[in-house]
C-alpha cells in the first residue's frame, strides 16, 4: 500500500465513528434528556407546591374573613337584641321625665295663680269683692292649663293689719302620659293688708 492510500484510509477511519463512540453519544443524549425531564419534573413539583401553598393561604384568608364576618354579625345581632330589650325602659324613662316636667310646670302655674288671687283680693274694700276678684284672677291665670280651677279665701283675716290667704286648686289631666285620670294641684299664697286700710 502506498503512502497516499494509507492517508486516505486513516481519514476514512476518522470520519466513521465506531460502535463505542455511538454508544457514548447515545448515553450522553439520554443523560441530557433525563436531566431535562428531572428539571421539568422539579419545576412542575415546585409550581404545584406553590399552588398548594397559595390555595392554603387563600383558604385560611377565607376562613379568617368568615370568622370576622360571623363575629361582626354576632355582635350586631347582640346589639339589636339589647336595643329591643332596652327600648321600653328608655321610653318609660322619657315618659317619666316628661311627666315630672309637666307636674313641676303645673305646680308653678298654680302657685302663681294663688299669689295673683291673693294680691287681687287684698286691694278690695269688702270680703265679697275680694272673693270675686280672686276667682276672676284664678280663672284667667289657669284657663287652658289646668281644669276646674277654684280659689278659697278661707283663713283670711279681713281687717286692718290682717292678711288675705288664697288657696287655689285645679285638676291636672294626666292623659298626656298615657294614664286615665287627673291629679289635683294646690297652691297657697298670703298677702298682708295695710294697717290704715279701710275695710268693710
Amino acid at each position: 500500500m502506498s503512502h497516499h492510500e494509507t492517508g486516505r484510509a486513516d481519514r476514512a477511519g476518522a470520519r466513521e465513528p465506531g460502535a463505542g463512540d455511538q454508544a457514548g453519544v447515545a448515553r450522553r443524549v439520554k443523560a441530557v434528556r433525563w436531566a431535562g425531564a428531572v428539571h421539568r419534573a422539579g419545576a412542575v413539583d415546585r409550581a404545584a407546591a406553590v399552588d398548594r401553598a397559595g390555595a392554603v393561604d387563600r383558604a385560611a384568608a377565607v376562613d379568617r374573613a368568615g370568622a370576622v364576618s360571623r363575629a361582626v354579625g354576632g355582635e350586631r345581632g347582640s346589639m339589636a337584641v339589647e336595643t329591643v330589650m332596652l327600648a321600653p325602659v328608655f321610653l318609660l324613662f322619657l315618659m317619666f321625665l316628661a311627666g315630672a316636667g309637666r307636674l313641676v310646670e303645673a305646680q308653678g302655674q298654680v302657685n302663681g295663680a294663688a299669689r295673683d288671687a291673693a294680691r287681687a283680693a287684698s286691694v278690695q274694700r269688702t270680703l265679697d269683692d275680694a272673693g270675686t276678684a280672686a276667682e276672676a284672677t284664678t280663672t284667667a291665670a289657669l284657663q287652658g292649663r289646668c281644669a276646674q280651677p277654684a280659689v278659697s279665701l278661707a283663713g283670711s283675716e279681713w281687717e286692718a293689719g290682717g292678711q288675705v290667704r288664697a288657696e287655689v286648686t285645679c285638676e291636672l289631666d294626666l292623659s298626656f302620659l298615657g294614664f286615665n285620670g287627673t291629679k289635683q294641684m294646690t297652691g297657697t299664697a298670703v298677702v298682708p293688708l295695710e294697717q290704715l286700710r279701710r275695710i268693710e
